[in-house]
């Protein structure tokens, strides 16, 4: 339980070494990516001075922004293969060796400009197609001392528009074709009809107006033209595209390498400049996997001989926290971390809530359809979002479109994988329930089976949750569960407590631990009929004993608070009498969904379209529920009734600086 339940153990360490060799240094910790840096302790950092800026930060800095340049302006082409760097001084010298700027430079401006022509002549055209119905050459629109305007109005009101104007030929001439709802119109305003007046008449008929396009000829003919134009500026475009296609071919994956070796430059170089340094060594700090210590010190062995030195500070200070967890319990692990992730000396719960949340979930849900269904829709996420597979889809868009407004496509991935177990519980629950959406279908496989002497039960049920004896066993169960938890909860508060040296805290869980056993020792007693009275009964004697004890206990370890929080520790173990109650909820619900529907059958057709609507739409909504409720209050039994126990949380995430390296070899063939 110490290692697996635990983050994985940190230490803080310090690397000394030949200032010659710090380059080489920063990049095996930056490839191997297992460092979080951390500032030099205030009595080494007396003794040492900080690095300038170099002029290699400057070049690498200058270099990165031009490549990057450079990647935005081309096409993206396939990666060919990975590109190595020996040297910050080989690397600068090959990407300085590329010319293409000017090149590309140039395409681009040539681009941008073709296509605002492309632009305004696509707008031409979609202006002239709409107002070709104008039959006259559009240079006669074109007067230097009048305004000429294309508009648009709703028909309803172009007569009161038309009339509004107090038309004139020498003040207004309009030219307009009315359609059924919209009225185009081709109107030229003369000087003397005062601005002011034409705008308002505009804004009170909501009238739309465009500048009449700078053209010469009739619409019907200009269409033509502008569409061979705009063909000649697609090809035009095209053409720069190819050329620009063909640079990305022969430098593309070149210039990815360079920008990744250069980007880890620079990161690398402003790690240096913030290190502590003498004339000749170098110092820095951090926390570092204790499992990876022995990895890095081989890597500094054999680069930079034995001149680099890595030593394991002593220090009280909280680590950083790195969960380990098997790989199939990590999608839990976001779980954890929306309560609060674990500090590095505390216990990481991960495994246990992985365990735990899909036995209530599957529990709470308990019903072979709802659980199949469920299932089957989280196996459709994850093939859809993560599998990138399009060709099959279970579920309305409108339903999908909700589902996006709650939660990112990873967040949905997540939650489906986490709800797998829990579904794959449901079901076999659901079927000792025999439960299929509320319908009991059990009897159907039990009187075949019967048939072969096999003895089943004769209601197809081994265990009815809304039977007395069902019920009965159930809350029982829940009642073991709640105390189990809590206790198992208590037992790791405990042992946190022991050793961080808490012993008031020690004294006050195990008072907590026997007060919550007594009382429900004594709650069995009471329920099964037994004689408590300790004058007659030695077992009366045990329970108030516990009882008293965990109350004495408790007041030493937390004085008088720990009186007024004593119904906390009798609620806690209720509450988990919730996973019955969702249960019953979602079973009852179902059963009026089926009672209804099978009530309809027997009456006429109108009836029956109306009860399969109710099954739909009710199993529907009962599937949500579903999703949602045994979700919720899962996690909200393990987050307060569990984890408050033992678990303070508020860790700091283990943020090692490096990168992984895409593009580009590893310069020091470092082992992961």
């Amino acid at each position: 339980m110490s290692t697996i339940l635990k983050p994985a153990p940190m230490a803080r360490i310090a690397v000394l070494g030949l200032k010659k060799y710090r380059q080489q240094v920063i990049s095996i910790l930056y490839e191997m990516n297992v460092m979080q840096l951390e500032p030099i302790s205030k009595e080494a950092n007396s003794f040492l001075a900080n690095e300038h800026e170099s002029d290699y930060h400057r070049q690498v800095s200058d270099q990165l922004l031009r490549i990057r340049g450079l990647i935005n302006s081309l096409p993206s082409t396939a990666i060919t293969g990975k590109i190595g760097f020996s040297s910050i001084d080989e690397l600068i010298q090959k990407v300085t060796s590329i010319d293409i700027d000017n090149t590309v430079a140039s395409l681009q401006r040539q681009k941008e400009s073709l296509l605002t022509q492309m632009k305004e002549t696509e707008n031409n055209i979609k202006l002239l197609e709409e107002y070709s119905f104008f039959p006259e050459d559009l240079d006669l629109l074109h007067l230097s001392s009048a305004r000429s305007f294309f508009g648009r109005v709703d028909s309803k009101k172009f007569p009161e528009f038309r009339s509004k104007l107090e038309l004139d030929d020498e003040q207004i001439i309009l030219y307009a074709k009315e359609g059924d709802k919209i009225t185009h119109f081709t109107i030229v305003v003369m000087p003397s009809f005062p601005s002011d007046a034409f705008a308002s008449i505009v804004n009170l008929y909501h009238v739309h107006l465009e500048a009449v396009p700078n053209l010469k000829g009739k619409p019907g003919i200009l269409v033509q033209e502008q569409k061979k134009t705009y063909e000649n500026l697609s090809a035009k475009i095209n053409q720069i595209n190819h050329q620009l296609t063909e640079i990305s071919k022969t430098h593309y994956t070149f210039l990815k390498g360079a920008e990744e070796q250069l980007d880890m430059e620079n990161k690398e170089l402003e790690v240096i400049k913030n290190l502590g340094v003498t004339k000749d060594t170098f110092a820095m700090e951090g926390w570092i996997p204790k499992s990876k210590i022995g990895p890095v010190n081989s890597s500094f062995l054999k680069h930079t001989g034995d001149t680099t030195r890595m030593f394991e500070l002593e220090t009280k200070e909280n680590p950083p926290t790195l969960l380990e967890n098997p790989k199939r319990f990590r999608i839990f692990e976001s779980f954890v971390r929306f309560y609060s992730l674990p500090s590095g000396t505390e216990f990481d719960p991960t495994i246990i809530f992985s365990l735990i949340f899909p036995i209530f979930y599957g529990l709470m849900l308990g019903d072979v359809g709802y659980g199949l269904f469920i299932l089957l829709v989280s196996i459709w996420v994850i093939r859809r979002v993560e599998g990138k597979k399009r060709d099959i889809t279970i579920m309305p868009k409108f339903l999908r479109n909700f589902a996006k407004t709650i939660l990112k496509p990873v967040q949905m991935v997540k939650l489906a994988k986490a709800m797998i177990p829990g579904c794959i519980v449901a079901i076999v629950l659901g079927f000792c329930f025999d439960l299929y959406f509320g319908f009991h279908l059990n009897g159907y496989l039990f009187s075949y089976l019967s048939s072969f002497g096999l003895p089943m039960p004769s209601n197809g049920a081994f265990l009815d949750p809304l039977g007395t004896f069902g019920l009965g066993k159930l809350l029982l169960i829940s009642g073991y569960v709640g105390i189990g938890m809590v206790s198992f909860g208590l037992v790791l508060g405990i042992i946190n407590s022991l050793r961080l040296g808490e012993k008031k805290h020690v004294i006050s869980k195990v008072g907590w631990l026997l007060f919550g056993w007594g009382i429900v020792l004594l709650g069995l007693a009471l329920l099964h009929h037994e004689n408590i009275n300790p004058m007659q009964n030695v077992m009366g004697i045990v329970y108030l004993a516990l009882i008293f004890a965990g109350v004495g206990l408790m007041f030493f370890g937390e004085g008088p608070r720990a009186i007024m929080e004593l119904p906390s520790i009798i609620s806690h173990i209720l509450s988990y009498t919730r996973l019955v109650g969702i249960l019953l909820a979602s079973v009852i619900l179902a059963h009026v969904i089926d009672f209804i529907f099978l009530n309809t059958l027997n009456q006429s057709i109108p009836f029956v379209i109306l009860g399969v609507v109710i099954l739909f739409v009710g199993h529907l909504f009962n599937i949500i529920l579903g999703v949602f409720e045994p979700g919720i209050q899962g996690a909200r039994l393990i987050y307060v009734e569990f984890f408050s126990k033992f678990y303070h949380g508020n860790g700091r995430p283990f943020k090692p600086f490096g990168i992984r390296r895409r593009f580009t070899y590893d310069q020091y063939n470092t082992e992961k």
